[in-house]
């Protein structure tokens, strides 16, 4: 049986499904439920000083959408996108790191790891709070350089307000980690130019690690009523930014390898995409949107379904996964040339590879499709639209 088991920043997790912070993990009986569901680590909601930032939870407001980016009823697609009005914990720091010291002692019981996270709206702030999190019991703190919501709040300065101001963020970063000694993993927001300059200056701050990425901020009206949904802009994330986020954690990993560790978050849904992202190079993957949508039960459903994929294809650890996509990753200019090859036992003479085709190669003669091979440059559109698995093939040219 594969070993789950991962050493993340010098911490043990039983296995790398995380449940990311949000309302899932808002206080200790959402993160108990996430603990029981099987998740090897949850991160707390962001504790913060900032008030503003608490009462807007108490508004917060969120849709499931689906492909047309219409409000779910009902069923919900795989590549939905959560569309979201939210804040941060409810409960003043003091309160709150009472739920985080029910949490960790709850997490201890049960072979669990309880991440804390925090966001203020100035350095000596930060700091505070990171010593408060220290001071609770917590292995881990994620500062949260990331939330959009901040965004959409003129005068309150934390979340993506400080992640897209790389200087503010690094001298934030190195406050917190000459404060404390527990490791301390920036989770940063995407809608910046260079991630991977922002995560060297960060490890050069004192990060232990970085989180890659949080949501984007996005904007949808409703035709039929002519109103944005939900009163305006809003957080948007979900399945389909999947691609954008391995994107980042492959260019950080392949910037820094094992010398940066990674947790990846915004777009896992099932234990398929998890093993999208630790063969990116993700140690750690945090889940929200989906525990959102299906509950706690998610959680363990793709810790199994994780294990289980490891069985059959033969990775004995985590570690045997980890970035092995990113490895194997080349240029443009390096990569083979190839052509398509029809194969003219098997094929329907659909024509769907003559629509896709924009280099003349798919042709259509003496009662079949053939391919013009001093045309095609292998681009593989025959191949994505093909409904006969096996009729078209890239490959060297025979």
């Amino acid at each position: 049986m594969a070993n789950l088991g991962i050493d993340f920043c010098g911490v043990h997790f039983k296995n790398p499904v995380a449940a990311a912070s949000a309302e899932p993990t808002l206080n200790a009986a959402n993160m108990k439920k996430c603990i029981d569901a099987g998740a090897g680590s949850v991160i707390a909601k962001t504790m913060t000083d900032s008030s503003d930032m608490r009462e807007l939870t108490t508004r917060a407001k969120w849709r499931f959408l689906n492909e047309k980016h219409e409000v779910c009823h009902g069923k919900v697609p795989r590549a939905f996108s959560l569309y979201s009005r939210s804040g941060l914990a409810l409960e003043t720091p003091k309160e709150f790191m009472k739920e985080i010291r029910e949490t960790v002692k709850y997490a201890e019981q049960n072979d669990a790891v309880v991440i804390g996270s925090i966001g203020s709206t100035e350095i000596d702030g930060w700091v505070d709070l990171g010593k408060q999190m220290e001071d609770g019991g917590v292995p881990l703190i994620e500062l949260n350089f990331g939330c959009p919501h901040p965004k959409l709040m003129p005068g309150v300065r934390t979340g993506m307000n400080v992640g897209q101001d790389f200087n503010y963020a690094s001298e934030i970063t190195n406050a917190v980690a000459n404060a404390v000694k527990v490791p301390i993993i920036i989770k940063v927001t995407p809608q910046v130019t260079d991630l991977v300059q922002f995560s060297g200056m960060l490890k050069d701050a004192g990060a232990g690690a970085v989180t890659l990425t949080n949501r984007f901020i996005g904007f949808v009206p409703d035709i039929e009523t002519g109103k944005p949904l939900i009163y305006g802009k809003a957080g948007i994330g979900g399945p389909w930014v999947k691609p954008l986020t391995l994107r980042w954690i492959n260019e950080v990993r392949t910037a820094f390898g094992k010398e940066l560790p990674i947790t990846g978050t915004n777009g896992a849904y099932d234990w398929r995409d998890i093993v999208m992202f630790i063969m990116s190079g993700a140690s750690v993957v945090q889940i929200c949107s989906a525990v959102m949508c299906y509950g706690y039960e998610w959680l363990g459903k793709q810790v199994r379904g994780l294990e289980k994929f490891m069985d059959e294809k033969g990775y004995a650890t985590i570690d045997d996964m980890l970035g092995i996509a990113t490895d194997a990753a080349i240029e443009y200019s390096q990569m083979p040339p190839e052509k398509a090859h029809v194969n003219e036992d098997i094929c329907k003479d659909c024509g769907m590879c003559l629509k896709a085709c924009f280099s003349d190669a798919m042709q259509q003669g003496d009662g079949h499709v053939y391919v013009k091979q001093e045309n095609c440059v292998g681009c593989g559109g025959c191949l994505s639209v093909c409904p006969v698995d096996g009729s078209i093939e890239i490959a060297p040219n025979k």
